[in-house]
């Protein structure tokens, strides 16, 4: 089943069931290296000098319960965010980022969306960080954003869902203007992409 089916017949879980869930929750990190995703974080960590950016994968299985709120995009009413952030697969993934998170304070999502998602992508590089700027144009950067959003889902925008953070969830990050959290949810093949990125000046 993916996350695209929803069961009308299964009723909301109980709050009792939502703590419970967690414990058949499964986070599987994909190890597979895509080529665009890696030429944007070297670009990325670039601009972002004094700070940098990482992206790591996950695959994420979880009970019936669980995908009752998959599957209606009711994230946040089952702490997904913060559940994720703090997994150890994730920790294990990101050691330099969430080894000492504090998601559960302080990770806030908003929906963003996979259409503007190449802009988005594009928008951090063309900005820049506190000293360094992209060195081509900003065609060329929207050019790499497509390839990262082609490379992660393709042409399936309608399968995947964006959130952004801009809080300091861990300390990795500087509290400043470049902090970022991104996570693309593909509801279709239950895989989640994390890409997060801080600079300070």
């Amino acid at each position: 089943m993916s996350w695209l089916d929803v069961n009308w017949k299964h009723e909301r879980p109980s709050k009792a069931s939502v703590e419970l869930l967690w414990r058949s929750f499964e986070v599987t990190t994909v190890t597979e290296v895509l080529p665009a995703v890696e030429e944007y974080l070297v670009e990325l960590r670039r601009v972002y000098t004094n700070g940098g950016a990482y992206c790591a994968r996950f695959h994420v299985n979880g009970n019936e319960d669980f995908n009752w709120f998959a599957t209606r995009n009711r994230w946040d009413e089952m702490s997904f965010f913060s559940r994720l952030l703090l997994h150890p697969a994730l920790v294990s993934a990101l050691p330099q980022v969430a080894a000492e998170g504090r998601a559960t304070e302080l990770a806030e999502f908003s929906w963003g969306s996979s259409l503007t998602l190449d802009g988005e992508l594009a928008r951090a590089l063309v900005l820049g960080g506190a000293y360094e700027q992209f060195k081509g144009t900003s065609r060329e950067a929207k050019e790499l954003g497509a390839r990262v959003a082609e490379s992660v889902f393709g042409d399936r925008f309608l399968d995947v869902v964006v959130f952004r953070c801009w809080k300091p969830w861990s300390p990795w990050f500087f509290d400043v203007a470049w902090d970022s959290t991104m996570l693309l949810i593909d509801r279709r093949l239950q895989l989640v992409t994390v890409l997060v990125s801080t600079d300070t000046d």
